[in-house]
């Protein structure tokens, strides 16, 4: 294993141009299993790649693992020729509102109030970036500039993304993340639920500040503009039902669901407050998400509030996934987006009302938004590239369509299931139960997966959440990748142990010579190691210093206990020390 001080010197040896890479940390996370993940963004020239991240899993100072996107290859300009105004005037152009956040003093003013910041603005700011085109990551890197432009009519909220050299738009990210409804019916709601509110300013009002750093929720009055018009009452006993008694009650019991489940302190594990808004526009017929806050529209006719909780749920988790994966909101990352919202809002619908919930999205409100159990029934599809799977450009290359290959996953993981998917192949999946789904799925968003990661993606760390959790070659592991099989990402699980291994460094033109050796074996749960030279370890990921020149074999014997079986790997003559080999050394970063 390698120690986590030499991360940035053990990059550069992947790098393949002069341009001088870095690494840009974005935040530190402490797991459950005993690990620290750092993510970062990788920089050239000291401009981040915007779509790059990778995450670092460390333990006792060593890194255990690393996974995420690194672009070794780049050769693009790094300084601009247009002015930062000039490519916001390219923006607003693209953009094209009527009217503008910014443009409104009352907006102003209650940003500034919102995050308590007397300098807060709508007004965009320019960063320079380096984009890939159309936001693919196999495309090439371009430097651009970066402004989020919200806009008030009609309504948007985007990163768009100018040619610092052309002015030409490179892409777009959509940063509203709705619940993707449209119709209007009667409501229904939760019955008589315990919230929490304070009365500390006169009547009682829908606050309460025990929850991480606050739980709030305001009313727009059936207009645009964000206000702090508290939603209140003459006494603790709230009797007329309203929408802001579903969206607070529903962002409550979001907060605790995190907390007590998975032990995170709201969206950002440090007690993000929760900010919701009711009554939003007239007859607004959505719910959305838009990078800092819930909000509600009342439905046709101001009759349909979409403050059900499992809509609740789905909107507050988008928050979550914008402070851990970051999930693009465009093609498979997006529907990925959209699909752990959707788990993770139905799975609170169970925990709170587990009598009437299903797994059905919306249908308190009289119609259904997606169905996870028979996402056909909605024409969503249930097999990857199957039936029903979209690959046009609307919907932002069908973020809420394609969800349903991974809520189909889930809903076999939680009651089991057995059938033929598009692809013919026959499928049976045993029933884990949601605790354990939702382990995987929450470890899977928050500890593995990154902005531009896609359905294999989820896949491969899907599995490795659970190898984390319960180990290699277990009936959850099974059941894991079996499900995945049955929505037509990956073949069906094999219990076999497979052996294998890695070194970054297998040559030294001196001794002694100390080699770190990663541990790439399948389903294994024990290990063997014979470096070779009379030393032998047990351990997953051991070191070993070979004191004398010469040239080593080594084996590695993995067992994965008697499912799974053992495997022996046998690399002769991997390991050479002499001094007649080139001296290589890397270099500190300054």
């Amino acid at each position: 294993e390698l120690p986590f001080a030499k991360l940035e010197s053990w990059l550069s040896q992947f790098y393949k141009t002069d341009a001088q890479m870095g690494v840009q940390f974005i935040k530190k996370e402490t797991g459950k299993l005993g690990f620290d993940h750092y993510r970062y963004h990788q920089t050239v020239n000291g401009i981040p790649a915007e779509l790059s991240m990778f995450i670092v899993h460390v333990k006792n100072g060593l890194i255990h693992s690393l996974n995420g996107e690194f672009f070794s290859n780049v050769s693009t300009a790094t300084s601009s020729s247009l002015s930062e105004n000039g490519a916001l005037v390219k923006a607003l152009d693209y953009i094209n509102a009527t009217t503008y956040k910014w443009e409104i003093q009352a907006q102003e003013d209650h940003l500034k109030w919102e995050q308590n910041d007397p300098l807060a603005t709508y007004y965009p700011k320019g960063e320079l970036v380096l984009i890939n085109v159309d936001g693919k990551i196999d495309a090439a890197l371009k430097l651009a500039y970066k402004f989020n432009v919200y806009a008030e009519e009609p309504l948007s909220r985007r990163d768009v993304f100018v040619d610092a050299i052309t002015g030409n738009i490179i892409w777009e990210q959509d940063l509203i993340h709705e619940a993707d409804v449209v119709g209007t019916a009667s409501t229904l709601y939760s019955g008589t639920q315990t919230i929490t509110c304070d009365n500390s300013s006169g009547p009682f009002r829908l606050q309460e500040t025990g929850r991480g750093n606050g739980v709030r929720t305001f009313t727009n009055n059936n207009t645009t503009t964000y206000s702090n018009t508290d939603i209140t009452n003459g006494s603790a006993t709230w009797s007329t039902p309203d929408a802001g008694l579903d969206a607070h009650w529903g962002a409550e019991m979001t907060y605790d669901y995190y907390l007590n489940a998975h032990g995170r302190n709201s969206i950002d594990d440090a007690g993000f407050q929760l900010n919701s808004y009711v009554h939003h526009d007239n007859n607004y017929s959505n719910a959305f998400w838009d990078g800092q806050r819930m909000t509600y529209g009342d439905g046709g006719g101001n009759n349909t509030p979409f403050t059900a909780i499992d809509i609740a749920g789905h909107e507050v988790t988008h928050g979550l996934t914008s402070n851990t994966a970051n999930l693009v909101y465009q093609n498979e990352s997006g529907a990925l987006n959209e699909s752990f919202s959707d788990i993770f809002g139905i799975s609170i619908d169970f925990i709170n009302r587990p009598l009437i919930a299903d797994w059905k999205l919306g249908d308190d409100l009289g119609f259904t938004l997606r169905d996870m159990e028979n996402p056909n029934n909605y024409n969503d599809p249930n097999t990857y590239l199957g039936n029903f799977y979209y690959l046009g450009p609307n919907d932002n290359g069908g973020v809420h369509t394609n969800s349903g290959v991974q809520n189909f996953w889930y809903v076999l993981l939680v009651d089991g299931g057995s059938g033929t998917n598009d692809n013919l192949d026959a499928y049976t999946v045993n029933p884990l139960g949601m605790t354990v789904a939702a382990e995987v799925a929450f470890r899977n968003l928050t500890v593995y997966l990154t902005s531009s990661s896609e359905y294999a993606d989820a896949r491969f760390f899907a599995i490795q959440s659970t190898v984390d959790l319960f180990g290699g070659c277990t009936a959850e592991v099974q059941e894991v990748t079996n499900a995945w099989h049955a929505v037509g990402v990956g073949p069906k699980y094999t219990p076999v142990t497979v052996s294998d291994f890695e070194a970054p460094l297998f040559s030294s033109c001196s001794a002694p010579f100390t080699v770190n050796f990663n541990n790439l074996s399948v389903n294994g749960i024990t290990f063997n190691w014979d470096f070779g030279d009379g030393n032998n370890s047990t351990l997953m990921n051991p070191s070993n210093t070979y004191i004398n020149y010469g040239t080593y074999t080594v084996e590695l014997i993995a067992d994965g206990g008697p499912t799974c079986g053992v495997d022996t790997i046998v690399k002769v003559a991997y390991i050479v020390v002499d001094s007649l080999l080139p001296c290589v050394s890397i270099l500190p970063q300054n």
